[in-house]
């Protein structure tokens, strides 16, 4: 399976549509929350994004409340969603509250989470992995996003689509 993982996209429409571009076959999209609030193309976010409401899987960041979720045809307001992906189980959240710091009581193989802006892809004692922000990454001066196949996590640049890192779970 082929799996797309953004955060804090907050209205980046080209780059969005960018990292679409960049990975056209993808099966599944998860949103780690923050979609549209600050963006000036969130009209044109929304569109695009809807055409794949069928692969997107997607929880409420701290900055949604303020922005017109109603235009997102797969938008969630959950704080959190398990997802399994090749028989591993995805703890999927934005990250203001369940957090490196705040971890869930449940059952997951890999952890993920927004939030910060900034990415990470760690061992702890289970998985932990943060995609950074397609639009305004922090610590960084690199746009980030995560793909997923096979076993193998590539933290990889919104710019030029280049592999920063790459980790792989059993």
């Amino acid at each position: 399976m082929k799996v797309l993982i953004v955060s804090d996209i907050h209205g980046g429409y080209l780059n969005m549509k960018k990292v679409l571009e960049d990975n056209p076959d993808f099966d599944l999209l998860l949103i780690l929350g923050d979609v549209l609030y600050g963006g000036n193309d969130s009209s044109e976010l929304a569109k695009l994004l809807n055409k794949h409401t069928s692969k997107i899987i997607s929880v409420a960041g701290n900055c949604d409340e303020y922005s017109d979720t109603s235009i997102l045809n797969f938008y969630d307001d959950k704080l959190y969603v398990t997802v399994p992906v090749d028989h591993k189980l995805f703890f999927i959240t934005h990250g203001h509250v369940y957090n490196k710091y705040n971890l869930p009581d449940l059952p997951y193989d890999v952890y993920i989470q927004g939030h910060t802006h900034v990415p990470i892809m760690e061992y702890g004692e289970k998985l932990y992995l943060n995609p950074g922000s397609i639009t305004r990454p922090r610590g960084v001066s690199t746009k980030t996003y995560i793909f997923y196949e096979n076993g193998e996590f590539l933290l990889k640049s919104v710019d030029d689509n280049k592999i920063i890192k790459k980790i792989t779970i059993d």
